[in-house]
């Protein structure tokens, strides 16, 4: 019997390729909902290897988002400020 494939699992594999994560957050940003954004940035981060993988500072800047964004009923491109750095 064949072995089934888990979407998340290919998801985070492709969110690897930093053309690939840029344009799966522009896609998620054009829509605005918060918690796309916020589970798109999960995404992402989690394919970097992880929260803990990143700077203190990049670590400082996304809880201060995840705050900002359970607030916010849309959010853009201009809201989300650094954050879209992720790959820096």
């Amino acid at each position: 019997m064949p072995e089934s494939i888990s979407y998340h699992a290919e998801s985070i594999k492709s969110l690897k390729d930093p053309s690939e994560a840029a344009i799966y957050l522009e896609v998620v940003l054009e829509e605005g909902n918060p918690k796309m954004i916020r589970k798109a940035f999960y995404n992402t981060i989690e394919a970097k290897g992880g929260l803990h993988r990143l700077s203190n500072s990049f670590q400082e800047q996304f809880e201060r988002f995840e705050k900002k964004s359970k607030k916010q009923v849309k959010l853009n491109l201009a809201s989300c400020g650094s954050y879209w750095n992720l790959w820096d």
